[in-house]
């Protein structure tokens, strides 16, 4: 039997899937060849995603903890527990946390926050993955949106600014491919190529800069351009022009080609791009690229180097950053209460152990230990709160240090509506079969949690109805609910250009370009030279990465000069130390690998020595309050 469904994961793909159940029960998906952007197609990590259901080691039932160990325990026991916790904090809501994550995105997976909303626990503030580019473009456009995907086949030119689509976004690869067929032009820039290991090849030309440059890159071009002026055309529609094209007077290109290491042949090469007014650049931004302490900034000067060149607003061109997946959602149905305090997200242990009156925590959708700088403090920091509930299907580096587990349903085990921040389709992920063993859907588990607290809870029908009643959605012969569920997905009505007509979100309707100043790299301790990339995972969404594939030590990839310099012989086993800890590893020699800079594919959990945030220190972006990542400092030893 096949079922049209939507992949929940973390990706801005969303999918729409077809699920097949099979008649021995197993299930196997492939891509809904009706959907414009699926076209029929996934990639492995929903694939992956899928096999999570069956895994033997899946936590089925509630768990207690018991010394050292877990006790199978029964809903009733599980949920009385922390029901009678977090009673006797009514009065002191504040010493209640709680952590929502991504690992599954939906409408419905946001009930864990209206109801810890509704009790006035303290929450987050911050991002681990993508507030800085975010923040910077709102900063820059007034609002969050670019033009729709399509509009790359468009492109005379696209210059892919340190996006790895063959790992983050398949479909967006496949667009390349159609657009380079069609006589697009692809530059990459990045520090390592983002085609390495790949089969095919996309970018007629890789630009490699140092980690963490993008600034100084974009402001070389932006000063040459300005040499020749600007049109008023463009100028007209920027409420903060004068000082910012005056400091682009000061600047000497040949000083930021230096600083981000990139060659005055391909500087001519992309000036040749940005300057040439007859042609459409589609600019796309990386998620990587913001992910240091200056990344708002990195942003910013890319973002004014597509507007000053005349490529916001026109066909085939663009700033792609993405857009929130819940732009096309009415979400008036979630509880809007200030929370008493907010926790800075990537430095959320030490504000844990600063705080030092958390009693309970609830996590849910994320295995937040794992995920966020300095993991071992963080995993400190977990065990110094009386009461920790995790929601989760599996005994990963947060669940192990719970003193409640609470098994959740997965993917196609429970129904959902959501969107995607890379297209304009609203997928209707159904619920295809019921979850294994006692494993409940996350609504069911708070709706359950609610009663025994006492506190009205929305009815599931009520929610998703009240999320499609959007402006964004019109001229359909259904009610909405009713054709999601039938069809898969919806369209809505979103423009195809963004800023067509050249009104921006800022209350003047004007564009703002970036502080007329760029910011140095910080100062570097020379004993750790080598900057540590967490890069994206081409097989698993994050740390949903099944046991058996973390037992091998976890591969470290550098240039063959930094490894020589360094007395490592490739393949062998060495060290990577950063100030706050040592992380073992394989040494691989890769050329595509910027000799500034290490390597390593993200996701692997800290009980197996595999995850890089063991050794990254809790640094912040310039914007957005996002976990700079990418600015950590490292050195490699031999064992």
């Amino acid at each position: 039997m096949k079922h049209i469904s939507a992949c929940t994961l973390d990706c801005p793909d969303c999918c729409s899937t077809i699920v097949s159940v099979h008649d021995d029960g197993s299930l196997s998906i492939k891509g809904n060849p009706e959907h414009p952007i699926t076209q029929g197609f996934t990639c492995k990590k929903a694939k992956h995603a899928l096999t999570r259901i069956a895994d033997p080691k899946r936590i089925t039932t509630p768990l207690m903890r018991k010394g050292d160990n877990f006790t199978p325990v029964s809903w009733e026991k599980a949920l009385d527990a922390i029901a009678n916790k977090i009673s006797s904090l009514q009065n002191t809501p504040e010493r209640m946390l709680h952590i929502r994550g991504y690992g599954f995105r939906g409408v419905i997976a946001d009930t864990s926050r209206y109801l810890f909303g509704k009790l006035g626990a303290s929450a987050t503030r911050g991002a681990l993955c993508d507030n800085a580019i975010i923040e910077a473009s709102i900063l820059d456009f007034g609002e969050l949106d670019q033009n729709d995907p399509a509009e790359l086949l468009n492109a005379d030119y696209i210059v892919n600014w340190g996006r790895d689509v063959f790992r983050s976004s398949v479909h967006t690869a496949k667009l390349f491919n159609e657009a380079r067929a069609a006589g697009c032009k692809i530059i990459s820039i990045s520090p390592a190529s983002p085609e390495e290991g790949q089969r095919i090849h996309l970018s007629d030309k890789h630009i490699q800069l140092r980690p963490g440059t993008d600034r100084f890159l974009a402001a070389a071009v932006l000063a040459r351009l300005s040499e020749t002026g600007f049109s008023d055309a463009i100028t007209r529609h920027i409420s903060n022009s004068t000082p910012f094209l005056s400091y682009l007077n000061t600047l000497k290109c040949n000083e930021l080609l230096k600083l981000c290491g990139v060659s005055l042949k391909e500087f001519e090469l992309l000036f040749s791009v940005y300057s040439d007014e007859s042609q459409a650049v589609s600019t796309i931004i990386g998620w990587g690229l913001q992910r240091y302490v200056f990344g708002g900034e990195n942003v910013r000067f890319i973002n004014a180097l597509s507007m000053l060149s005349g490529n916001v607003g026109k066909k085939g061109a663009g700033s792609y950053a993405g857009f929130s997946t819940g732009r096309n959602f009415n979400s008036t149905w979630r509880s809007r209460e200030t929370p008493p305090r907010k926790l800075l997200l990537p430095k959320l242990a030490d504000e844990i152990l600063k705080a030092g009156d958390i009693e309970f925590l609830w996590c849910d959708g994320t295995n937040a230990i794992n995920q966020t700088p300095n993991a071992v403090k963080m995993a400190e920091a977990f065990t110094s709160i009386d009461m920790v509930v995790v929601v989760d299907a599996f005994m990963n580096d947060t669940a192990k240090r719970a003193d409640i587990i609470l098994p959740c349903a997965l993917i196609y085990e429970k129904e959902d509506i959501l969107g995607s921040y890379f297209h304009n389709y609203i997928q209707h992920s159904a619920k295809v079969v019921e979850p294994t063993g006692e494993a409940k859907a996350d609504y069911d588990i708070i709706r359950e949690l609610a009663e025994r607290l006492n506190i009205p809870f929305p009815d599931r029908n009520a929610i998703l109805q009240q999320a499609l009643n959007t402006p964004a959605i019109t001229n359909l012969t259904e009610k909405p609910l009713e054709m999601i569920r039938k069809k898969g997905f919806l369209p809505t009505d979103r423009k195809q250009i963004a800023f067509s007509d050249f009104i921006f979100g800022h209350p003047d309707g004007k564009y703002q370009l970036p502080e007329p100043y760029l910011h140095p790299e910080p100062q570097r301790d020379a004993s750790f030279p080598l900057t540590l990339l967490s890069l994206i995972n081409k097989d698993y969404e994050h740390s949903q990465i099944p046991e058996e594939q973390q037992q091998e030590q976890l591969k470290a990839y550098l240039h063959p000069t930094t490894l020589e310099q360094n007395g490592i012989e490739p393949e062998s086993s060495a060290l990577l130390v950063s100030p706050i800890g040592k992380l073992p590893i394989q040494a691989c020699a890769d050329s595509t690998v910027h000799p500034e800079a290490v390597i390593i594919r993200r996701g692997g959990w800290m009980m197996y020595n595999r995850s890089p945030n063991a050794i990254i220190e809790e640094h912040i972006t310039d914007v957005g309050d996002n976990a700079a990542y990418y600015s950590q400092r490292v050195r490699i030893e031999s064992v």
